[in-house]
């Protein structure tokens, strides 16, 4: 369990998701500071979680162990400048990122000192404790550091370490639009039922459970989803035909395909973004 003086920069709902998280897992409300320009959402927050909330970053940050950076890309370098002079440099405060497009090199540029800094991108089951996040860790960022943001971060789903930055953005093709994916796909499958009779209702029904049912399935089994596959299909069968039209149609060039677009755009937007925050006076 995380015993460590945290503060989240910006109260958003991700925050709000990892937030609640750490009270429901006994973290001290008491050790908890949330920092956002909206009081009615600090109000919110107090009133819900009893944490302590403040407009003032630069208070919030100076008895930080653990800063979470959870505001949009484009407050990031203006909160980050501001917060600077007042984060205690001997206690070198861990920093969690997970901030869109927004790589370390730009934050260790703006902060001016060796910090710890560990980036990641959570998705929004996260808001459900369903998440999946993958994370990478600056070369400041020791074991001990890494093991508070496992601890903080595990709480909104699964996560995992990647071992260089650029993976982030393959992983959020994956795991962070990933779940954009699945819903096209069950709104097709729905769209199909109803076409064939079954109501909306009771297509979305089977539709949904058969989405989890599969996911639980995965997560909890030994085998390769290959062999899941394999199970649920017999040999010539209505589910092999099925499979067999999936592939003529050009399924797997289509996943392909797509998650290379997603990760082509990341970059554009990541240095479109980075050129326009580098600029900015």
């Amino acid at each position: 369990m995380v015993n460590a003086e945290i503060c989240f920069l910006g109260g958003g709902n991700m925050a709000s998701s990892i937030l609640s998280a750490l009270i429901a897992d006994g973290i001290s409300a008491k050790s908890i500071v949330v920092v956002d320009r909206n009081q009615n959402k600090l109000d919110f927050l107090n009133q819900r979680f009893h944490v302590q909330t403040t407009q003032d970053a630069a208070y919030a940050v100076k008895k930080a162990d653990i800063i979470l950076l959870c505001v949009k890309p484009q407050s990031l370098k203006e909160l980050i400048l501001s917060i600077k002079p007042a984060i205690n440099r001997h206690s070198r405060p861990l920093f969690i990122s997970i901030v869109a497009g927004i790589v370390l090199a730009q934050i260790e540029s703006w902060l001016l000192t060796e910090y710890a800094i560990v980036r990641g991108m959570p998705n929004t089951p996260a808001l459900i404790g369903c998440g999946a996040t993958a994370l990478y860790a600056n070369v400041h960022v020791s074991r001990q550091q890494k093991e508070m943001a496992e601890q903080i971060l595990r709480r909104t789903g699964v996560i995992t370490w990647v071992n260089e930055e650029a993976l982030i953005d393959v992983a959020t093709a994956i795991s962070g639009s990933g779940p954009a994916y699945f819903f096209l796909m069950m709104e097709h499958m729905v769209k199909a039922a109803v076409d064939l009779g079954l109501s909306e209702k009771q297509a979305t029904l089977l539709v949904t459970q058969t989405a989890f049912g599969a996911s639980k399935m995965a997560l909890e089994s030994a085998v390769s989803l290959s062999t899941l596959r394999h199970n649920v299909t017999s040999k010539e069968g209505v589910t092999a035909a099925a499979l067999k039209a999936f592939d003529e149609s050009g399924f797997e060039k289509s996943i392909k395909f797509a998650i290379q677009k997603n990760l082509e755009r990341s970059h554009e937007l990541s240095q479109q973004f980075g050129a326009a925050l580098t600029h900015e006076k």
